[in-house]
């Protein structure tokens, strides 16, 4: 008998009938919205599909364990499953906004020694530039390092890039992609070569 005046429910385990119907509701309106059956459910998560029915009719009483398979079949979280809401991810930083280019790509270099190299960067772009080389190689003729990644396509003639200490000859169709960090630097511009390189921020 408790102490007169204790509360007769004091120290006993919450009620789970709202747990389980709320349970029970998420499971199966999760599982309807992703269009799932019982069945595949069941296969993802391990168990039968008449244990999927059970808990979708508060009839069945997972372990931890179980719940975890069953939120994960769902693609949910126990905590989403149980009442709670999902977690919030940070949106993803957005790219810098620049009016798209339409125009002929300007020559980007007319000095001495520079045959011809055209700019296709839309002005204001920041994340990756593009080139076109013209019998012109500017300034990665010799060993060079920057951030980022580089793409380098031989659209007619030849050269030839190195790369980390590899030296390859690239002809028409020919492309290199690497990491820009890595030393490198491309030779033996023929006259005819027409390249289009792309260098992204970082």
């Amino acid at each position: 008998m408790p102490p007169e005046g204790a509360d007769a429910d004091q120290g006993a385990p919450p009620d789970r009938a709202d747990t389980g119907d709320v349970l029970a509701a998420s499971v199966a309106r999760v599982r309807r919205a992703a269009g799932l059956t019982l069945s595949a459910v069941a296969t993802r998560a391990g168990v039968s599909p008449a244990y999927v029915s059970q808990m979708e009719s508060g009839a069945a009483n997972p372990t931890v364990r179980t719940l975890a398979q069953i939120a994960d079949a769902l693609g949910a979280t126990p905590a989403e499953l149980l009442g709670g809401t999902a977690p919030v991810t940070a949106p993803a930083a957005a790219a810098p906004a620049f009016p798209p280019r339409f125009a002929p790509a300007p020559l980007l270099a007319q000095a001495d020694g520079h045959r011809g190299i055209w700019d296709l960067t839309a002005p204001g772009a920041g994340r990756i530039g593009a080139r076109l080389l013209h019998a012109d190689l500017g300034d990665h003729d010799h060993p060079t390092t920057h951030p980022g990644e580089e793409f380098a396509l031989v659209l007619a003639g030849s050269c030839r890039v190195s790369v980390g200490g590899v030296v390859r000859l690239l002809r028409h169709a020919d492309s290199c992609h690497f990491a820009a960090t890595d030393e490198h630097h491309f030779t033996d511009a023929s006259d005819d070569l027409l390249m289009l390189v792309v260098l992204t921020e970082e």
